[in-house]
């Protein structure tokens, strides 16, 4: 479905000042054709701004909530009623895309019912952070539903609108202990005859609020000003993906050989008896 129209989600709680940053990597998709939901949970401040931006582009409409328990799930599911969209991807309000993030998506989408793109993140240092899973690997399928581990975050997931209004139930608040992704994930696979799957592209770069709770309103805008203006720049891009690959090449041979020599030893202890 190379005509897909997406649903955009990009929920928001706090600060507003990193909003235009999101909205401008939506914006610029090189697959044009969306609806951009800001989905604001108890956030005024973020809802002023949003609907300033809205003025811009007809494609934004903003949604200013009551703060809802948790992270606002259920504000999700209530807009996503409103959704015109083929397909729906989700966007943090402090993450950025890349301008082929939609295009790609909608490559994976048009195989598969729910997956994931590859997750790139840094820390505050700019430390690449690596993730690594496949969807279409029954075993890790069955550590995301058996185990509190997860391997993507919304900022880099898609999923098809039919498939979303086939569940139960959609967006909710998790139970205490369990993080609100993973739990919607379970859902989307525990559904009956699901397909899923990721696909192997960085088109994202996500700037996660837990490792920065430490930093001023000021230190986050300046670092996410840092990584628009590297991000602008093709050249800047393919350069920060061509150094998260590398450092996750790194740390997977480092893991290959922890696991041979552990299996080198086991087999030593099991012929000496």
């Amino acid at each position: 479905m190379s005509s897909a129209r997406f649903t955009v989600l990009l929920c928001v709680h706090q600060q507003a000042a990193l909003l235009p940053f999101a909205v401008e990597t939506v914006l610029w998709q090189s697959h044009g054709d969306f609806e951009l939901f800001v989905v604001c949970d108890g956030a005024p401040e973020a809802a002023a701004c949003a609907r300033a931006l809205a003025v811009r582009d007809p494609r934004i409409r903003v949604f200013d909530f009551e703060k809802g328990e948790r992270n606002g799930e259920r504000h999700r599911d209530a807009v996503l009623a409103l959704a015109s969209g083929d397909y729906v991807a989700h966007l943090g309000y402090d993450d950025l895309w890349f301008p082929d993030h939609l295009k790609e998506l909608a490559a994976l989408l048009a195989e598969v019912e729910f997956g994931n793109l590859t997750l790139m993140a840094m820390t505050p240092d700019g430390s690449p952070l690596n993730f690594r899973g496949d969807l279409a690997d029954p075993a890790t399928r069955q550590r995301l539903l058996s185990q509190q581990w997860n391997f993507f975050g919304p900022t880099v997931t898609g999923y098809r609108l039919s498939t979303y209004r086939r569940l139960a139930e959609g967006w909710a608040p998790a139970p205490p202990g369990i993080w609100s992704d993973l739990y919607m994930w379970r859902k989307f696979l525990r559904l009956d005859g699901v397909t899923a799957g990721s696909r192997p592209s960085i088109q994202s770069l996500c700037l996660h609020n837990s490792l920065r709770r430490h930093m001023t309103p000021e230190q986050r805008h300046a670092e996410t000003a840092r990584w628009m203006d590297i991000i602008r720049d093709p050249a800047g891009r393919a350069a920060m993906v061509d150094r998260y690959r590398s450092s996750a090449g790194r740390r997977s041979a480092r893991a290959l050989a922890y696991r041979l020599r552990e299996r080198a030893l086991a087999w030593l202890r099991h012929m000496r008896g």
